[in-house]
């Protein structure tokens, strides 16, 4: 199943706004409750939850039965969710929200046959919402929508999300055209057929982002405090932009059918951005890199394109010589360089995308790939 969530605009009457803010206000009432009761549990189950607070709830707030039920789920869900990261030695807390978005379903949220309105079950009635379809939400128009989400943001305003999901497409038989995508901090992407995705001034402005917070919060007035309010989420939001334009310049080169492999980065942080084995300068890059947000965007363009997206362990692809074979740590000269002794000289990046589709290709019978060699490039990178 594909899924997409399209963000709408909302243009709402005053006796509207006031009936979603007092059903969003009771439903937050009712998970942070739940959330209480699922803490002190030794095993969260949404059934036991709402044994514990289904009546209490519903003579103390007075909220629709559904929204209730949903609040619940979402409680125990979330509950679960720290219970696993506690598992694996996090550390976790009690969740806590003053605000928690509605999350709608078909009992909830409703359509014309048109879809051009929208409604949505409140404390005081149906509410009727008018549904403008920008650019981005046209291309979904003719999918299923049958869940959503409406809450309050950081600005105190409003927002409205519909979950539009559809049948996977079956995708086409392989073509034998395999490309090995390298990620890294310098270079977001590297394709094994000599392709370097990303523009350098993407690294400039996210410089200037990070040197602008730094010396506004060194500073500490309140005209500073307003400003980094302003600029909170400013460069989270740059980053997903730049992970969207490169995923998609990746899937234009490709034809259905194509095979792209990447690396299992599961864990790289603790791997390779701890403190103690590395700098700090490298740790804060780290911590920065979207890697796994890149591969998400590519997930999301693969399921429509028709593009097959493959997996291999990362061990050892940035030492081996994608020519000889050989495996040695001290050929990756520097961070951009890449020299064997075999006579091999190029960009370290693109040495490890041609490895890591290699690795995949032998992986797999060697029944893929490339049967001619590719050109040296090491003019351009050395």
């Amino acid at each position: 199943m594909v899924v997409r969530t399209v963000a709408f605009p909302l243009e709402l009457t005053t006796e509207q706004e006031c009936a979603i803010q007092e059903t969003i206000s009771l439903y937050s009432k009712a998970w942070n409750h739940c959330v209480d009761v699922a803490w002190g549990m030794k095993r969260v189950s949404a059934f036991d939850v709402h044994k514990q607070t289904y009546k209490k709830l519903k003579q103390d707030l007075g909220l629709k039965s559904q929204y209730l039920c949903s609040a619940r789920n979402r409680a125990a869900e979330i509950v679960k969710a720290m219970r696993v990261l506690e598992r694996k030695g996090k550390r976790v807390s009690k969740p806590s929200a003053a605000m928690i978005p509605i999350r709608l379903d078909a009992r909830t949220l409703s359509f014309d046959k048109e879809m051009e309105m929208a409604s949505i079950a409140t404390q005081h009635g149906r509410i009727k919402i008018p549904l403008f379809w920008h650019k981005q939400a046209l291309r979904y128009r003719g999918w299923r929508c049958q869940a959503g989400e409406i809450g309050i943001n950081r600005d105190v305003k409003l927002f409205f999300r519909l979950v539009f999901e559809k049948a996977t497409p079956e995708k086409p038989e392989r073509t034998g055209n395999v490309t090995g995508i390298d990620r890294g901090i310098r270079h977001p992407v590297v394709a094994s057929n000599n392709k370097f995705l990303g523009k350098p001034k993407w690294k400039e402005h996210e410089r200037k982002l990070l040197s602008l917070r730094s010396k506004l919060q060194s500073k500490g007035t309140a005209s500073a405090k307003r400003h980094l309010k302003e600029l909170s989420g400013r460069q989270r939001r740059f980053k997903e932009n730049c992970d969207r334009i490169v995923a998609k310049e990746l899937l234009r080169m490709l034809v259905p059918g194509d095979t792209i492999v990447l690396e299992r980065l599961t864990d790289i942080r603790k791997l390779c951005g701890e403190k103690g084995r590395a700098r700090k300068k490298h740790r804060a890059n780290m911590s920065r890199w979207s890697f796994k947000r890149l591969e998400n965007a590519i997930n999301c363009g693969s399921e429509l394109s028709g593009v097959y997206v493959e997996y291999i362990d990362p061990a050892y692809t940035s030492q081996i010589c994608s020519r000889c074979k050989i495996v040695l740590k001290s050929n990756r000269k520097t961070q951009s360089l890449y020299s064997c002794s075999c006579g091999l000289r190029l960009n370290a990046d693109l040495n490890a995308a041609r490895n890591i589709e290699n690795l995949w290709c032998v992986a797999n019978g060697g029944t893929f790939g490339s049967p001619v060699n590719r050109p040296i490039v090491a003019d351009s990178f050395a």
